[in-house]
Parts: C-alpha cells; structure tokens; sequence
C-alpha cells in the first residue's frame, strides 16, 4: 500500500477516535469501525453539540471524496476492497448524523455514551490503578455536560426510545451505586464528588424525560433503509428481493417444522412440543456453567469440522450482562475485546434476573427458552460465531479491515454457524432440530418485520402474527418489535447475509471444502458479498478453474 494512501487511511481512523472515543471502542455503536486509537482516550467523552456534529460531517464528506479519488486510478483488487470499504464506513455514518440524526431523536445514545464510557474507564488495561482512577474520574466528570448537550438536543423523541430510555435510567442508578459501594474506601473518597454530581444529573436527565410527551413511532419512521441496504451494508439487492428471500425461508422453516412434527407426535402442534420440550440436564444447571460448558465442547468440535486450521485463543469470560446494560441487550450477547492487548477479555453476557419490566409469565417463559436453546445461543454468540469472527478481525494485519464491522457480514455469519450445529450433527436429536427450526422462522419473521414495518408491506399486527405464529407470546412480541424499532435495517442482517453465505458456499467451496472456504471468509474481513465474491473468482481463476454456473454478475 502506498504510503499516502496509509496515512490517509490513519488518519480517518485517528479523526473518528477522537470524535467518538466511547463509541468507537464499543460494539454497541455497529455504524462506527472499531478505531483502534480510542484506546488512547479512555479518559474523554464524545461532544454531541451540534457544531461538532456538523464539522463531523464535513470532515467525513472531505476523506470520502480523498478515498473515491485514489478508488478511481486504483488497480489492485484487495486495495480498491480497502477503499470500497472505507466508503461503506463512512456512508454509514453520515446516514446516522445527517440523515437519520439519531442524536436529536435517541435517549439511550446519551445514557449508552455515558456508562459504556465509565464502564472502559474502570475497566479497561491500565498502566497503573493510579491511571484507571484518574480516567474514571475524567469520565464521571464529563457524564453530567454528555446529559445536558441531550436535553438540548433531543427534539422529538419516538416512543419506543422513550420507553427503553426510562427503562435503561432505571438500570444505570443502579450500576452507579453498585460501582460505587465496590470501590475501596480511599478511591470511593477521591471520586465521591464526582459520583454525586453524575448520580444528580441522571436524575435530572430522568426528570426531563418524564416530562416529555413522546411522538408515536410511526410519525418518525426512518426512510433510509434503502440506502442503508445499499451504502452502508454494500448489497446489491433492493428491498423487495431481501423481503422475498425472508418469505422463502419463512415458509421453508414453516414446513419443516410441520413434517418434524407429524414424525415426532402426529397430535400434538410443533409449538407444544417446543414448549413442552424440557431442558432435562441443562434445566439442572445454572446458566453461567451451562454456557460455560457449551462453548467449549462447540470449540472441540468445530475446529475438527468445517474450521480445520482456524487459530484462535482462549474462549470468552462468561458473565452476567453488566447492569446498565441488561434493558437494552438481549438474554445471551457477545461483546468484543476492543485491542489486542492480552489483558483484555472477550465477554459473553448472560442475564438470568429477570427484569423490573417483565411479567412472572414472561420471565418463567424466557429461562425455558435460555435453556432449551443453549446449544444454538453458544455457537452464535461465540465458537464459531461472533467470538470466532472478532477475534479473527482483530489479528487481521490489514488495518482497513481489523477495524471495519459489518452488520451484514457479523449477523450473517452468526447465523450461518449456528444452522451448522444441526448440519453437521453436533446436535441431531429431532427435538433439537425442531428447536434449530423455530429460530430460523424467528429470524425470518425478524426479516420481515425489519422491512415491513420500515417500509409499508406491514401493518405492526401481521408483524404481531409472525411473532406469535413463531411461538412468542402477545407480551413477548410486542416486546420484540419495540426492540427491533430501535435499530431499524438491523434484523435483517441475519437472513439476508446467512442467504448470501450459503449461495457462495454452493457455488466455490466444492473444490476447496468447506474447511478453506471458512477460513478464506474469516481472514478476508467483514466484506460486502459481491467484494467476497470477486476474491473467491480471482482465486478460481489463479488456480485455473472454470467459472462456478451459478455465480452472480453482479457489479
């Protein structure tokens, strides 16, 4: 790569790690790249004022113009993926700045920022206890200014937001008082200040939205899932093929599961027998150890089937989901170890208490589900999933793409690995394929709603039927379609990139197997399909193989 060209591409890295220290040093913030300089600035706080957003953006316009110019007379094919990447990043993030402004219409942004960021400050590899309280002390400092730019800020604010911000204010009173009854007497001392004045503008912050009158959902619908799909994700399908490719598999599951179940119990439903369906050993087990014990015999096998000669180290901590976390982050998660550093741990998030706002129906339901789906929920979560495909990016020696996530690409995989526990028999009981069955209908309905709803092919009660056709209750779907409105083009990750993995797979990994098309997925970052695509024809075409028939044309 030529020298100019690594500075520039420093350089954006360095200007976003600046701009957003906290988010780009979490994986909470999936529009930003991973900026591996944040580590630098554990001790500062993003500035959401208007001013620095709009320079933000004008900046970001400046590097994606330098990026389309080298992008025009670049020859190599891995360096012009470099630059196509780097667009896709910056156009994700100017469709969150300029065209979606979340930061005027979303809460959680501010609360996020606020206690991810202490959260790193305590947290995260110090050179000295001395350095881990002096930054957690910078960081408590700036919480109440991060609660005032939101208050002047935040114009109208959707209801789903709202209602998951109280939720989450709720959930950060409790992580401050817990972080500060943990700390020793003479740091709790130094810091007490601090903590007072962070405790009084959360409360001020939770006085201010119980004041606001929240806007219906539907009155601010984002418009820009399109370009979403096309920018920032880098698909080449529009909205209508990945909504037909939902509905494929929706029905295809649908099926399924009714032929699993006429062999299993002719009498019986598939819902029934999913929900009768007891844990039996794993019911006995607290959830730390089950998933503790899951991942790694996921580990053994995998690496002996379809990931022959993947390298990677350790396996995560598991744990219980941090608490200002645990209203925002689904029952089982995975989040990244942010630098290389050996002392920084990757974690698997667990939440087993059941929350303020759940019913004793819904939490009972949900504990059964945690259970009853162990298997799947490990290997998405960690080996092979997100754990395996983080710590790969991490290693990659490219810094365009150990820094670049893709939602596409992330979800997609995740998904992809987790049918594999029943393709590749590690679990080949019926019921555990009925299990496998009902979560794949789930996330096809995901699919669906994401598009449907955003888009105007669904009504929130057909989103309702899919949900509870897919074997959730009216509480848990409603639930579930608040969340996925939060994150709008998110749900439909899943099946969208598990669907384009699966096609790639048919058409190159025949001559290869499975085992090296894996690791050339894995070692080539989280690209757009069609950038996948075109290494897997120079490779075939460097190895003088014919074309696969049914390989895309596609630009």
């Amino acid at each position: 790569m030529p020298e100019s060209q690594e500075k520039l591409i420093e350089s954006y890295f360095d200007y976003l790690a600046k701009c957003f220290p906290v988010m780009c040093a979490s994986d909470e913030f999936h529009f930003l790249p991973r900026a591996a300089a944040a580590s630098r600035y554990y001790d500062r706080m993003e500035s959401i004022d208007p001013g620095c957003i709009e320079e933000c953006i004008l900046n970001l316009k400046e590097f994606q113009r330098d990026f389309n110019l080298l992008a025009s007379g670049e020859d190599d094919l891995e360096r012009r993926i470099d630059l196509e990447l780097l667009n896709s990043s910056i156009a994700g993030i100017l469709i969150e700045l300029e065209q979606n402004r979340f930061w005027r219409r979303d809460p959680l942004l501010y609360l996020k920022i606020a206690f991810i960021g202490l959260d790193h400050a305590l947290s995260k590899p110090a050179d000295s206890h001395e350095e881990t309280i002096e930054r957690t002390l910078a960081r408590l400092c700036a919480i109440p200014r991060l609660l005032q730019q939101a208050v002047l800020n935040l114009d109208r604010v959707p209801e789903t937001f709202h209602q998951a911000a109280l939720a989450m204010l709720n959930d950060c009173g409790r992580y401050l008082r817990e972080t500060e009854h943990g700390l020793t007497i003479e740091d709790a001392g130094r810091l007490s200040r601090a903590f007072e004045e962070a405790n009084s503008a959360l409360g001020a912050f939770g006085g201010y939205l119980g004041s606001l009158r929240p806007v219906p959902d539907r009155e601010l619908a984002v418009r820009s899932l399109e370009t979403t799909l096309r920018d920032r994700f880098g698909s080449v399908r529009n909205l209508s093929e990945v909504f037909e490719i939902a509905v494929e598999e929706w029905l295809e599951n649908l099926r399924e599961l009714e032929n699993l179940q006429k062999d299993l119990a002719p009498g019986k439903s598939w819902r029934e027998l999913y929900h009768d369906y007891p844990p039996g050993e794993a019911g006995a087990i607290d959830a730390i150890t089950l998933h503790q014990r899951e991942m790694e015999r996921l580990k053994h096998f995998f690496l002996s089937n379809g990931f022959r000669g993947v390298v990677v180290p350790g396996l995560p901590l598991v744990c219980q989901t941090p608490t200002y976390l645990q209203s925002v982050r689904g029952p089982a998660s995975f989040s990244a170890a942010f630098t290389k550093d050996g002392r920084e741990k990757d974690f698997f998030y667990i939440t087993t208490q059941a929350q303020h706002q759940w019913s004793d129906e819904i939490g009972e339901l949900r504990r059964k589900r945690f259970h009853r789906e162990h298997k799947f929920l490990a290997a998405h979560e960690t080996f092979p999933g997100h754990y395996l495909l983080d710590s790969t990016r991490r290693m990659l020696e490219n810094p365009v793409r150990s820094q670049i996530e893709s939602p596409l690409f992330y979800e997609g995989w995740a998904y992809y690995v987790e049918s594999l526990v029943t393709e590749y028999a590690y679990a080949d009981h019926p019921m555990d394929r009925l299990v496998d069955r009902k979560r794949r209908l789930w996330r096809a309905a995901r699919c669906q709603i994401d598009i449907g709803l955003n888009s105007g092919r669904l009504v929130p009660e057909e989103a309702m039927r899919l949900l509870t056709t897919a074997g959730f209750s009216p509480e848990e779907a409603r639930g579930q379609i608040d969340r996925f409105r939060l994150n709008p083009g998110y749900q439909l990750c899943y099946s969208l990139g598990r669907f384009e993995i699966l096609r790639l797979r048919e058409a190159y990994a025949g001559e290869m197997g499975h085992d090296a098309f894996h690791r050339l997925l894995l070692e080539g970052g989280e690209l757009p399909f069609h950038l996948i695509e075109k290494r897997l024809r120079r490779r075939d075409a460097d190895q003088g193989l014919p074309r696969p028939p049914n390989a895309h044309d596609r630009p």
